[in-house]
């Protein structure tokens, strides 16, 4: 599981505290300062984070009924 955040996100804090709290073992990418990720996100339409990548589907935004489906 990939996790696109970027600072001061309260969304994206949110994300990552709930994957916490499930033991949920996810790779974040820091948006902020990362121009490639930004720019692949660009690419692929994505225009909210947090952007949450699984093998069961995306998720755009902090939304954790739909996160606990994907996990």
């Amino acid at each position: 599981m990939t996790v696109y955040t970027k600072n001061n996100c309260p969304q994206c804090k949110a994300t990552k505290r709930w994957l916490n709290e499930h033991n949920i073992d996810y790779q974040e990418i820091n948006t902020s300062d990362n121009e490639k990720a930004i720019n692949h996100l660009k690419k692929i339409g994505v225009e909210r984070l947090p952007f949450v990548i699984t093998d069961k589907g995306n998720l755009t935004g902090f939304k954790p009924q739909i996160l606990e489906k994907l996990v």
